[in-house]
C-alpha cells in the first residue's frame, strides 16, 4: 500500500499529470467464460460490484480531479460502485464518459464463449494470441475487415493526446477495460501492438501512470495491476 501513501502525500508539480487506471469488476461475461469485446450485453455479477467497492474504499482519501469512464454499462456500473465509496468525492461535472476507453472491437467473437472460439476458429485464435498485430477480423454485419488490436492502440494514442494536455497538475482516473487498459499502457511506453498479451489487467485492478507535461514520451509506470486490496480471489484478464 505504500504506493497509495506516497500518492497521498506527494504534491504533483504543474507539470506533471498522474493516471488510476481501474478495470471494471466481474462482468456476466467474464464468469460465463465468454468474449465480449466491445459489445454492451454483458453486466456487472454481484461478486463485481464487491469488488468495485472494496476498490473504491481502498482509493478513499485520494483526490481525484476527474474521471473517465468507458461508455459501456459494465464500466459505468464499476465506476458508480466505486464513487459510493470515495471520499472526498469528485464533482459531477468533472465525471466524463469517452467511447474511446470502450473494450477492444471483435465483433466476430461477441457472447462467445472461450472453447468455441478456440474450436471453431483455431486458425484465428492462434493469430490472435501469437500474432495480434496482424489479425484481422471481419465483422459478420457489415463484412467489413479490420485490425482489432491495431485500431485499439490508435485509439488509446488519441484519447492521450486529447485527454492529457487538460489536467497538467491533476490526478485523473480512468475505468475501463483489460484490453483498452492495456493497449493504454503500451502506447504510452511505445510498445508494439505485438505485444498486446505481455500485460496483465484483472478485474479491479489498478494502475497508476505519470505523466510529465501531458507528454506520453514523459511517462513512468508506478504500479501495474495491483489488487491486494481485494478480499476476494479475482479472475485473470480476459476481454
Amino acid at each position: 500500500m505504500s504506493w497509495k501513501l506516497e500518492c497521498e502525500r506527494e504534491k504533483l508539480t504543474a507539470q506533471e499529470t498522474r493516471v488510476i487506471l481501474v478495470r471494471h469488476g466481474q462482468s456476466s461475461f467474464n464468469a460465463e467464460g465468454r468474449y465480449q469485446g466491445s459489445s454492451d450485453e454483458s453486466v456487472l455479477t454481484e461478486f463485481g460490484r464487491q469488488t468495485a467497492r472494496q476498490t473504491g474504499e481502498f482509493l478513499s482519501g485520494l483526490a481525484i480531479n476527474a474521471m473517465y469512464v468507458s461508455s459501456l454499462r459494465r464500466a459505468q456500473a464499476t465506476a458508480s460502485e466505486i464513487l459510493a465509496q470515495m471520499s472526498p468525492s469528485i464533482d459531477p461535472v468533472n465525471i466524463r464518459v469517452d467511447w474511446q476507453l470502450r473494450e477492444i472491437d471483435l465483433p466476430a467473437w461477441h457472447g462467445l464463449y472461450h472453447q468455441d472460439v478456440w474450436e471453431n476458429f483455431a486458425d484465428d485464435y492462434h493469430c490472435w494470441k501469437q500474432h495480434p498485430d496482424r489479425f484481422v477480423m471481419v465483422d459478420p454485419r457489415t463484412q467489413q475487415p479490420s485490425y482489432p488490436v491495431r485500431d485499439l492502440y490508435a485509439r488509446s494514442r488519441q484519447f492521450w493526446q486529447d485527454t492529457l494536455p487538460r489536467h497538467c497538475g491533476e490526478t485523473i482516473m480512468l475505468v475501463s477495460h483489460a484490453g483498452t487498459i492495456r493497449s493504454l499502457i503500451s502506447t504510452a511506453f511505445n510498445l508494439s501492438p505485438a505485444d498486446y498479451h505481455s500485460l496483465r489487467q484483472s478485474n479491479c485492478g489498478v494502475s497508476v501512470m505519470k505523466f510529465v507535461q501531458g507528454d506520453v514520451l514523459e511517462s513512468q509506470l508506478e504500479v501495474l495491476n495491483y489488487t491486494e486490496h481485494l478480499a476476494t480471489e479475482f479472475l485473470a484478464s480476459t476481454v
